[in-house]
């Protein structure tokens, strides 16, 4: 019954960085990895998402296109909820198997950059926030070493160095 439990997960490990983002599918093995950019154009008084990634980047030129990233600040790895809710839903969409029945993944968010000091009680939030808002029926929020596929495809978060924040 483990197994038919397994067979069917959708688990997402996301790797955070202000300039990269990388998404691994654990089931499937397939991985993303691309910029963290989303190019909004304005059109008639309304934001549109016209592309994400480096496709975002090659749009700045264009009239009306603003190019975001919800993961640059100075201080902190969340900047901007909104556009890094729709970056992360994009490329959630993207990295997750194409099929008809899809179940709502499993998240593991490992933040990779801003983290001296560890993460506040309002960054954790923001996280898990974050994933629920992009889709996730759970999420894990993780700093420390990069979790293997094994680690993650039974949810073991018990490596040394590590810790599972929520």
């Amino acid at each position: 019954m483990l197994s038919l439990f397994k067979r069917f997960r959708n688990t997402l490990y996301i790797r955070l960085e202000p300039e990269r983002i990388r998404i691994l599918h654990v089931e499937s093995g397939h991985e993303i990895t691309d910029t963290p950019t989303l190019a909004v154009e304005t059109r008639k008084s309304q934001q549109i998402v016209v592309a994400a990634g480096r496709d975002a980047i090659a749009l700045s030129t264009q009239p009306n296109v603003c190019v975001r990233n919800g993961f640059l600040h100075p201080r902190t790895l969340l900047a901007d909820f909104a556009i890094a809710e729709q970056t992360l839903r994009y490329f959630i969409k993207q990295a997750q198997p194409k099929s008809v029945l899809v179940i709502a993944p499993i998240i593991v968010i490992h933040p990779l950059a801003l983290l001296e000091g560890g993460l506040t009680q309002i960054e954790i939030r923001a996280f898990t926030e974050l994933g629920a808002m992009s889709g996730a029926r759970q999420v894990y929020i993780w700093t420390g070493p990069d979790l293997s596929r094994e680690e993650l495809s039974n949810l073991c978060f018990s490596r040394t160095g590590g810790q599972l924040l929520s």
